[in-house]
């Protein structure tokens, strides 16, 4: 099962992502926004994002999308695919706003691909009037995105030699595509339209027509064996899921919010129709929040947080607990499996706000954690995303995604991050864990850092040292030939402290001998042979050896020379 890459620009004008960008403005200095994100690309294997509900009409829409994709495409993902409602009707406006805010992607030549939502068919399709009883109108959408690459729209396809198909067959129909399948590296993606509230509604507006004797399933099923035949995983991308995975729902749609509003055989019919094909993944919107659900032992993915307000009512809260909250998912595929996915929430420049112990004493863990501003103003606001796991006490806490957060150590001799079982395998174990634990080993002032997609924040905590003296007696300085190991510093210690020692040559250092959090009851010794990072000889000549104790004080600095012959 496959996806693509690569696709030329359209001529979509860029003057409401300009402005856009002038409107949310620059980035505040408070933001420190991270150099690398979390999680991080992949080293070895195919990233791959999705979406859903993008709604640049709503309140809030055009800050929360405009971020959506400018994250997403600083993640440079081989494909972006979504799973429809690009708006709150289907006008032609609506539409092609919502091309024009995509086409950052095509400037950096990233493809993406689109699903069909009940809001893209006419008449509005937020109660189904219309669309679930007739299929409405699909005439814009057909007319919008025609322009796009094949086999979404009529244009050539990407000119990527990993993509398939490549080139359009005379035989497509004019106009966008409602149900249409592609591939590229190790995924192939079959897009599915269940826009009318089931797949029986919308199989007669289908385009292209499905012929005699066809229809959702078989072409399902036919892609799934072009999938195993290839030896690639499947995923299907559609609008409506098959189950409820909201915890609570009352308002604004107290039925289940799937196809039939609960009531379509196509749910249960789907669900066996994809475990017999094997699917690996269901990608889906409709609901407003992050959600995530199994059946037939095929993960099914909500991300329905990209734009729209999120549902709030009287059984309703915003946040980690209940789903509601706005993001995307990264899917990272490695050696024909899915070897990750993430859900990311976007937040407000410098919106996350870190709580925890400003102090700890020596041995003491600390608990530290984090809560996220969304850029939310007019809508329901998302003022406390808490990055952490659902609470497992809450109903339906299995069906919540966590959001995606790392938390660091600046300094792991200070603090040493506590992981805990099953921590993310992607971390620095010596500086990194999910769980926001970190132990105080040494004296010292460091920060602890939490980090979720591009945002990050960091803590300053301290670790006290005792009172009195530091240091006992510091010793150094040597003479010795290429080759030869000499002892050239010796330090020992009152009290616990960190010791750095390196060698120093004009201003720099060129070696680094030892750091470490050294005990008061024994004594530091190292050694150099006369050698510079990576191995290689140094000059005949003079050097010195530096050597800093450093705690929760002033650090004590010595310098002693060193000199190398020939």
């Amino acid at each position: 099962m496959r996806l693509g890459a690569g696709q030329p620009a359209t001529a979509a004008s860029t003057l409401f992502v300009l402005a856009l960008t002038l409107a949310i403005g620059p980035a505040s200095v408070l933001a420190s926004p991270a150099k690398r994100p979390w999680p991080p690309p992949p080293e070895k294997g195919t990233l791959y994002v999705h979406y859903g509900e993008e709604h640049p009409d709503d309140a809030d829409g055009p800050r929360i999308f405009g971020q959506v994709i400018r994250e997403t495409a600083r993640y440079r993902p081989s494909l972006v695919t979504t799973s429809g409602d690009k708006g709150d009707d289907a006008a032609v406006e609506t539409l092609t706003r919502w091309e024009e805010m995509m086409s950052v992607y095509d400037r950096k030549g990233i493809p993406y691909f689109a699903a069909v939502g009940n809001h893209d068919r006419s008449p509005k399709g937020s109660s189904g009037i219309g669309s679930a009883f007739n299929g409405g109108s699909i005439d814009n959408y057909l007319d919008v995105f025609a322009d796009r690459p094949y086999p979404f729209g009529d244009a050539p396809p990407p000119s990527d030699p990993r993509f398939s198909p490549s080139s359009r067959p005379a035989s497509d129909p004019a106009g966008a595509s409602t149900h249409y399948a592609l591939e590229y590296g190790p995924v192939r993606y079959v897009f599915l339209d269940n826009s009318c509230f089931s797949f029986t509604t919308c199989d007669p507006y289908q385009n292209p027509a499905f012929g005699p004797g066809e229809d959702t399933y078989s072409f399902l099923a036919a892609e799934a064996a072009t999938a195993n035949a290839s030896g690639d995983l499947l995923f299907v991308v559609m609008h409506m899921p098959t189950q409820d995975d909201r915890p609570g729902h009352t308002e604004p749609t107290p039925s289940a919010h799937t196809m039939g509003e609960g009531t379509a055989p196509d749910n249960a019919a789907f669900e066996q129709a994809a475990a017999a094909a094997g699917v690996d993944a269901v990608l889906l919107g409709h609901v407003k929040g992050q959600f995530q659900y199994v059946a037939g032992g095929v993960p099914y993915y909500t991300d329905g947080g990209a734009g729209g307000e999120v549902y709030v009512g009287e059984q309703e809260e915003t946040g980690v607990d209940y789903g509601y909250w706005h993001g995307y998912r990264l899917l990272t595929v490695r050696k024909r499996k899915i070897a990750y996915t993430d859900t990311v929430p976007i937040f407000e420049p410098g919106g996350i706000t870190v709580e925890g112990p400003a102090k700890l004493s020596k041995g003491e863990t600390g608990q530290f954690s984090a809560v996220g501003k969304q850029p939310t103003k007019d809508g329901p606001a998302v003022d406390e995303l808490a990055l952490r796991e659902p609470d497992a006490s809450r109903p339906n806490a299995s069906k919540l995604p966590t959001p995606a957060r790392i938390w660091r150590s600046g300094d792991p001799l200070v603090l040493a991050p506590v992981a805990q079982q099953g921590d993310d395998p992607r971390r620095n174990r010596r500086r990194e864990t999910v769980s926001g634990r970190f132990r105080a080993r040494c004296p010292g002032t460091t920060t602890v850092q939490v980090k979720s997609g591009w945002e990050r924040k960091r803590f300053k905590v301290a670790v006290p040292g005792a009172k009195g003296p530091l240091v006992r007696s510091i010793d150094g300085g040597a003479s010795l030939r290429h080759g030869e190991r000499a002892t050239v510093a010796r330090v020992r210690l009152a009290q616990d402290a960190r010791v750095l020692v390196r060698i120093r040559s004009g201003g720099h250092a060129i070696r680094r001998l030892a750091y470490r959090c050294q005990k008061s009851s024994r004594t530091l010794t190292a050694a150099w042979n006369g050698t510079r990072r990576g191995g290689k000889a140094a000059a005949p000549g003079k050097y010195h050896v530096v050597i800093r104790v450093l705690s929760d004080r002033r650090p004590r600095v010595e310098r002693f020379p060193v000199r190398v012959r020939g």
